[in-house]
């Protein structure tokens, strides 16, 4: 059980280590996010919050791989999602997906998305799904603006309501490290 922490943690601290990775933040109409991503060689860490004042909050630890194809960057993996909502209990998820960024001049698209059905999730939760697509202007090697939209929603059950955090425009700022 030691040595499978110690190499999770080991595993999901070389990229921090390595210095490779970006680090995010956004604010759409009523919320607000902060995301990392590391990556080395072809792994990758991420860990993301958003909020919604009235709504709650989202947290979430990712690993994945990454592949290029072409010009463009694929990636694939899987998340753990903890959901704290307000007026209900507290809820988790495993959500499995992925994403893609294509570079075209000194800009980026990108698109990412993640769903997680009833059985990854908590007893009151019928599915967990997020997306998040939008535009970078690389405006230097270390600083990107960003533009998007995103999307986070839990669809409830057994009494628990459905709930969006985020469900918008935004625009955001990158540290690229």
């Amino acid at each position: 059980m030691k040595k499978t922490l110690l190499g999770a943690i080991l595993a999901l601290s070389l990229p921090v280590a390595a210095q490779a990775g970006e680090l995010t933040a956004r604010a759409g109409d009523g919320f607000f996010g902060a995301s990392y991503e590391g990556s080395l060689l072809l792994m990758t860490t991420s860990a993301d919050w958003l909020t919604n004042d009235g709504i709650g909050n989202i947290g979430s630890l990712g690993l994945g791989v990454q592949a290029p194809l072409g010009i463009a960057k694929l990636k694939a993996g899987g998340k753990l999602v903890y959901m704290d909502l307000k007026h209900q209990d507290n809820h988790y998820a495993a959500a499995l997906g992925g994403g893609v960024d294509i570079p075209v001049g000194a800009f980026t698209l990108y698109g990412q998305g993640y769903f997680a059905p009833s059985g990854l999730a908590s007893d009151g939760v019928d599915h967990y799904k997020e997306m998040r697509a939008g535009v970078r202007w690389d405006m230097t090697k270390m600083v990107s603006l960003d533009a998007g939209y995103q999307y986070s929603h839990m669809e409830g059950k057994n009494g628990n309501r459905s709930v969006s955090i985020a469900d918008g425009l935004y625009v955001g700022a990158q540290l690229n490290f």
